[in-house]
């Protein structure tokens, strides 16, 4: 009883989450290899220890701040080193993807996850001249100008609506 409880408990939870809008995290394969870092988050990760222990009484977001600005004032023969670090991991990466999807073509080595399957949008319905509320005000139409031949311009007349003629026999 307690495990029928648990598993829909569990189904509810996640149809709640899906109508609420409420995204639940991307399920990832843990044996395909992470990225690698660039060359700037290679120099962060040198640089964060050293900017905290010059300045202890800073938060993490404004040492964060002052390595940007640090790695933006670098001129192109300094980064070079940082760069080649992220060269390298990059090529590992390469390999490592390379491997991974050969894996992934012999075998699904994916973990047995069920997907969710969000539910269909609804289209946003715009409302219709008839749906539309009233403000109780006509609006008038504006009248065009016709150039006439002496380069004025003149107010240009309605067409009138043509009535339909009744033929009424005279014979009555």
């Amino acid at each position: 009883l307690t495990e029928a409880y648990a598993k829909l408990s569990e189904v509810y939870m996640r149809m709640a989450n899906s109508l609420s809008g409420k995204r639940s995290p991307a399920v990832r394969d843990p044996n395909k290899p992470k990225r690698p870092m660039t060359g700037y988050l290679i120099f962060l990760q040198d640089k964060f220890q050293e900017l905290k222990r010059q300045h202890p009484d800073k938060v993490p977001k404004d040492i964060m701040t002052m390595g940007a600005e640090a790695w933006k004032g670098m001129d192109e023969d300094k980064r070079r080193p940082f760069m080649i670090q992220a060269e390298a991991l990059q090529t590992k990466y390469q390999g490592a993807m390379a491997e991974y999807e050969s894996k992934q073509g012999v075998a699904d080595h994916t973990p047995a996850v069920e997907e969710e399957v969000a539910p269909p949008k609804k289209a946003k319905k715009t409302p219709s001249v008839s749906e539309q509320p009233s403000t109780g005000k006509t609006k008038e139409k504006k009248n065009k100008s016709i150039p006439t031949e002496s380069g004025d311009t003149a107010a240009a007349v309605p067409k009138k609506k043509k009535k339909s003629k009744d033929v009424k026999s005279s014979s009555e």
